[in-house]
């Protein structure tokens, strides 16, 4: 267990001392959450609460999930193309263990950008969720970083490092605006929705918040396609790893 916390541990810290990675990584979920649930749709937000509770829930989607992406994706594609997974094979440490530090990490990194939100959330009363609801909610979220990060894993494993950041926002930056997270879509394209993780993550902190308006599948069929999402990433990803390490 000493292995896994010092691995959890420095990956972590690699992270958080990378200005590259951390500033636009915590800084622009809260910034454009700010900008557009606060400056640009304030009014309505504040005659319609349920506007509100729809821009917290997609911008805390995007924090949570575009931290655990890009916490995973360009550090593992780099070290692979640098043989760094090959030396750590070598060394007497669990095998796992560095592929647990960056999932773990990666969801770390995905609360701690979720973090202002919440508090901007709970403090303004913008959201108008209790603190059950905002509880239920910030667990979903948080969890939900976990398919995002076996998607990185993926990207990682199957990209060189200088195209894996690419890669990942031509996976990522679509499904933000295709899955209707941040704003409705018109009726023809609501059929793409369910193509998206976004979208079923969206899904379960509403049914976790219990608000109804905007859920349009089941809480357990969003679940069940995000498991299966996330099997079949980190199962590409660990095939694609044994085989070029």
């Amino acid at each position: 267990m000493n292995t896994y916390a010092l691995e959890i541990r420095l990956e972590l810290l690699r992270l958080l001392r990378a200005p590259a990675f951390a500033l636009p990584m915590f800084l622009l979920p809260v910034g454009t959450y700010l900008l557009f649930a606060f400056a640009v749709a304030g009014e309505a937000v504040a005659k319609d609460a349920d506007a509100g509770r729809f821009m917290f829930s997609g911008f805390s989607v995007m924090a949570v999930t575009m931290a655990a992406l890009f916490a995973t994706c360009p550090n593992l594609a780099m070290e692979r193309e640098q043989g760094l997974l090959t030396l750590k094979r070598a060394q007497p440490a669990p095998p796992g263990a560095w592929l647990v530090a960056k999932i773990v990490a990666g969801v770390a990194c995905g609360a701690i950008a979720y973090m202002p939100i919440l508090v901007l959330a709970a403090v303004t009363g913008q959201a108008r969720l209790d603190g059950a609801q905002l509880l239920a909610m910030s667990a979903v979220l948080v969890a939900g970083g976990i398919p995002f990060c076996a998607l990185g894993l993926m990207m990682g494993a199957l990209a060189s490092g200088s195209a894996a950041p690419a890669y990942a926002n031509l996976a990522y930056l679509p499904g933000l605006y295709l899955s209707g997270v941040f704003f409705p879509l018109p009726a023809s394209m609501h059929f793409q929705t369910v193509f998206w993780p976004h979208f079923h993550l969206d899904q379960l902190a509403f049914a976790a918040g219990g608000v109804a308006k905007f859920r349009w599948i089941a809480p357990e069929m969003a679940a069940a396609v995000l498991l299966g999402f996330t099997l079949l990433c980190g199962g590409v990803a660990l095939h694609r790893l044994r085989q070029r390490g």
